[in-house]
């Protein structure tokens, strides 16, 4: 069976969705990852293939320019729309070229969808992580859907034929949707010494994501500062971390190393409140700290809060003296680690990517006599 994923140039997007790729590759399936050249790097890295759609949009310099990256708690879908205005074209063409036998799309990727259903490819719905609130995604499709509605030329856009999520049950998961155990994947590394030794007091991963926006470098320096005088161990990663000046003693600035191997190692973790992020640390149930800037970093806060296993400090309130009182009292708590470790039994106990890529071949072998090619 031939698998197109289709996602945005953000690497977050792509890390989502690199277990399930990988899956449908070792069943023997062939896979190709439709992306900007933004992203191919990391999509090589991944050991998968891509190909070029959409030019050189990127994720940053399509962001609408009246508007600020962080603060807004709407969820903002204008940016995602302009870049599949860019890479529609490129993906129909390639999909008519190439004849996938089925389409992986993740929720704000809107060119997929559409040459699944122009092709007749039956495609797949692949959440991050925790999905956004139906009415808040609702609100904001409403808000583009003149610009979408251009975008497929009046055509109505099939549903999907399945839906994975990778979202804990008791979290809340797409009504409807096959479940998939979260697998992290954010890249490689070389295992640093310092990683594997014997530690003297509480380790604290601070991080703002993949994204280097000023929001981010502000949010780790607020970060930093507040955690200074504490008697914590505090591990600076991500994107950003150049850009925070001079660290206090009792912090390391580090390189990439990803959450699945630096986590383990940490008693909290304090970020942005993105997706790959918050399900990496409950993954491995860890408590959290979220100071969420952008898109749908505000309601994974409201619900991971709202299940007593993380907090929140909000983004017109940021400030070290918050951050302090919040780890203070996450550290001292055992609670929060308690309902996080119950949430990570939750996700082991899912299926593997692999008993969805083998439910997801179903799929693609009964609808592959509708593919049709239009004039």
């Amino acid at each position: 069976m031939r698998v197109l994923f289709t996602m945005n140039p953000a690497p977050g997007h792509l890390f989502a969705m690199v277990p399930l790729a990988w899956a449908m590759h070792l069943a023997g399936d062939q896979v190709l990852v439709a992306v900007p050249p933004a992203l191919h790097q990391q999509v090589r890295r991944a050991g998968l293939t891509a190909a070029a759609v959409g030019g050189e949009a990127s994720f940053l310099d399509l962001w609408p320019g009246d508007r600020a990256l962080g603060g807004n708690e709407e969820l903002d879908l204008d940016v995602f729309v302009a870049i599949a205005e860019r890479t529609a074209p490129d993906v129909l063409a390639l999909a008519a070229a190439w004849r996938p036998d089925l389409i992986v799309s993740e929720p704000v990727e809107y060119a997929g969808p559409l040459a699944a259903t122009r092709l007749g490819v039956p495609w797949v719905l692949h959440h991050w992580g925790l999905p956004v609130p139906d009415e808040a995604h609702r609100a904001a499709l409403a808000k583009v859907a003149g610009r979408l509605g251009a975008l497929h030329d009046g055509l109505p856009v099939d549903p999907p034929a399945a839906t994975v999520s990778t979202c804990p049950p008791s979290l809340g998961p797409a009504p409807g949707a096959l479940p998939m155990r979260y697998v992290p994947y954010n890249a490689a590394c070389t295992l640093p010494d310092w990683l594997l030794a014997p530690r003297t007091r509480p380790r604290v991963c601070v991080s703002m994501g993949t994204v280097p926006i000023p929001e981010g470098v502000d949010g780790l320096t607020v970060a930093v500062r507040g955690l200074a005088d504490l008697d914590v161990e505090v591990i600076v990663s991500g994107a950003g971390v150049h850009g925070i000046g001079d660290l206090p003693a009792n912090a390391r600035r580090i390189g990439w190393i990803p959450h699945r191997h630096l986590l383990p190692s940490c008693d909290l973790f304090v970020h942005h409140g993105g997706s790959g992020s918050s399900m990496a640390a409950l993954t491995i149930g860890r408590p959290q700290l979220l100071m969420p800037q952008m898109c749908d970093q505000f309601s994974i806060a409201e619900r991971l809060t709202a299940a007593g296993l993380a907090r929140a400090v909000p983004f017109a309130a940021r400030s070290a003296g918050a951050v302090r009182a919040l780890v203070t009292d996450l550290l001292a708590d055992p609670g929060p680690a308690e309902r996080a470790a119950r949430i990570r039994d939750e996700i082991a106990a899912m299926p593997s990517p692999a008993a969805v890529a083998s439910e997801l071949a179903l799929v693609g072998s009964l609808t592959a006599a509708r593919y049709v090619v239009p004039v």
